[in-house]
């Protein structure tokens, strides 16, 4: 029970160390310990299943919660909240599993010892609800898909911090904050990433029409951070990627850096919204782009060659100043940083160091709701010929909408929409770089960065595996996910896609440069020249691309070339 409150000082001196201890309220908790041979699954389907054991022992009332009472001297304590801790002391292993098509896809990770997880459930409630946490560390994490390209993710250790916040009434918004923490990782990004994982959410998300009656807003804030990361693309001509595990004959660019925040915040706070937003914020510091081409290239030993002869000294940002500014100080010499694949003895070379980069994502879509996609659709199209009507409509005939009942049953059959004629879901993109970012104009660096282009913006976003054959029929996308190449014969027998999923795009670009320090490297011996330079004071890029036309514009500030007189 709660002890009685003593009166007086020397009561209160005279009272031991068990006493005080009484006060603390009761522990209630769980402890797991996981030895060998440790492997955890879990997945949609088996999350669904916990949800049902939940609804069934612990149903919703609907009722507003009450504010716990503080428990009164003599009373019973109170426990406060339920902790489960589990402490992972060999390696394990988690597989994340879901399906499409009826086959199965898997996300595999392998985890270090001292791996762990703590949840903390309060059982009081506060005048605000109550807030649930959960928390842990993954370390030595090693994750891969059942993607042919299986290599996903690779990190020393993995943090995480999950807070709740549940309100007293059941139907108020709540809010849910994740902050993620990754040191030292290195992740390897194809296009075709996009669609396992949006398969796997469309896995875990509910399939049944939504129902105003349990619908419950909230949003989710994520903050991801990286301490000392590379980001690995693939910069095969056409997307043909080597998914052979040893001597990948591969062309790779690489982005690598010392700090990468990304905060972005997921509203889900309307029931059945016609559009969602959301925006994503990507900064990163001391960032570099390296190249590393395979053995079997041709380029490869002359492109080393080539970095190895040159004198690669980074130029002063003042040598290309004006005289009011002659007296900015010289850049610092580059320190050693963290590499972990993109090593210098493996081949990869340095060609562009910027100091900061920003990026800002603005993404605003039309949701599709579950049963409910061809309802939508007639209305989006009952929409669109309203607004055409209404500027040609009499005035006087504009208060009897003798269209509304004729729109809707000639609206377009599913067989016969164009999906162009949809709204467009709209994606801006705001890219800036800090002043001073010095590139090295390598011939191979140039190829790459069109291969990037193709390859995740363009026509060639779906890959292709060096050892597929041309008609082997698990290249279909009606299997699995991971697999993005279809053959023509096959997509039209086996495509039934829904108009809304081929809705157009409203894209919008903006780049920012500013100061660019650019060299080009020559053959040279330590006494000769250091071949051609330049320096760029501004640029800026803005593309509108839409479904029909794309508008182009450039702006660029005199530009300085700079050809030593020495040079032959």
């Amino acid at each position: 029970p709660v002890p009685v409150e003593q009166e007086g000082e020397q009561e209160a001196e005279t009272s031991s160390e068990d006493d005080k201890l009484q006060d603390l309220p009761p522990c209630w908790g769980l402890d797991i310990v996981c030895g060998k041979g440790t492997d955890f699954n879990y997945g949609p389907w088996a999350d669904r299943q916990r949800e049902c054991l939940w609804k069934f022992f612990l149903p919703a009332d609907y009722q507003a919660m009450k504010v716990s009472e503080v428990a009164q001297p003599g009373e019973p304590r109170q426990i406060q909240a339920f902790e489960l801790r589990m402490n992972i002391i060999a390696d394990a292993t988690i597989d994340l599993l879901f399906t499409k098509n009826r086959e199965t896809n898997a996300i595999h990770v392998n985890v270090g010892a001292g791996s762990y997880l703590e949840v903390n459930i309060p059982m009081t409630v506060g005048e605000n609800g109550y807030s649930p946490t959960i928390k842990g560390q993954l370390l030595h994490v090693d994750t891969t898909s059942s993607m042919q390209y299986r290599t996903l993710l690779e990190a020393e250790m993995l943090a995480f911090h999950v807070i709740a916040s549940y309100p007293r009434v059941w139907n108020m918004p709540q809010s849910w904050q994740c902050e993620i923490e990754v040191y030292k990782a290195t992740y390897h990004f194809i296009y075709a990433q996009k669609n396992f994982f949006t398969d796997l959410i469309k896995d875990w998300a509910s399939d049944s029409a939504p129902d105003i009656y349990s619908f419950v807003p909230y949003s989710w804030k994520f903050k991801i951070l990286f301490h000392q990361f590379e980001m690995i693309w693939a910069a095969n001509q056409h997307n043909w990627i080597d998914c052979s595990t040893k001597q990948q004959e591969n062309v790779y660019l690489a982005a690598c850096g010392e700090t990468l925040n990304i905060d972005f915040t997921l509203p889900f706070n309307e029931f059945v919204p016609t559009t969602c937003h959301t925006r994503f914020s990507l900064r990163a510091e001391d960032t570099d782009m390296r190249l590393s081409l395979p053995e079997c290239h041709p380029s490869r030993y002359p492109l080393l060659t080539l970095a190895k002869d040159y004198q690669n000294i980074k130029l002063p940002p003042d040598m290309f100043m004006s005289a009011e500014n002659q007296g900015a100080p010289p850049l610092k010499p580059s320190k050693s940083r963290w590499r972990n694949i993109t090593h210098a003895e493996a081949g990869w070379l340095d060609c562009w160091s910027v100091p900061n980069f920003l990026l800002i994502i603005d993404y605003t879509w039309h949701p599709i709701y579950p049963q409910k996609a061809d309802e939508q659709l007639k209305q989006s199209f009952s929409e669109m010929e309203e607004s055409m009507l209404s500027a040609l409509r009499p005035p006087e005939q504009s208060s009897v909408p003798r269209y509304t009942s004729t729109s809707n049953s000639a609206a377009p059959s599913r067989g016969s929409t164009d999906p162009s004629e949809l709204p467009p879901d709209r994606l801006h993109v705001e890219m800036e770089m800090s002043p001073d970012s010095q590139i090295l104009l390598y011939g191979p660096l140039l190829r790459a960065l069109i291969s990037i282009k193709e390859n995740y913006f363009g026509e060639d976003d779906m890959y292709t595996d060096f050892e597929e054959a041309v008609s082997s029929p698990v290249l279909s996308t009606a299997t699995s996910s991971g697999l993005g190449w279809i053959e023509d014969s096959e997509q039209k027998e086996g495509s039934d896609a829904h108009p809304l999923d081929l809705r157009p795009w409203d894209i919008t670009v903006l780049i920012n440069l500013y100061k660019v320090h650019g060299r080009l490297p020559v053959h040279c011996s330590s006494e000769g020249p250091e071949g051609p330079s330049g320096f760029l004071e501004r640029l800026c890029f803005e593309m509108k691309k839409g479904y029909k036309e794309t508008m182009l514009q450039m702006i660029l500030s005199p530009i300085h070339i700079f050809i030593s007189d020495n040079y032959q």
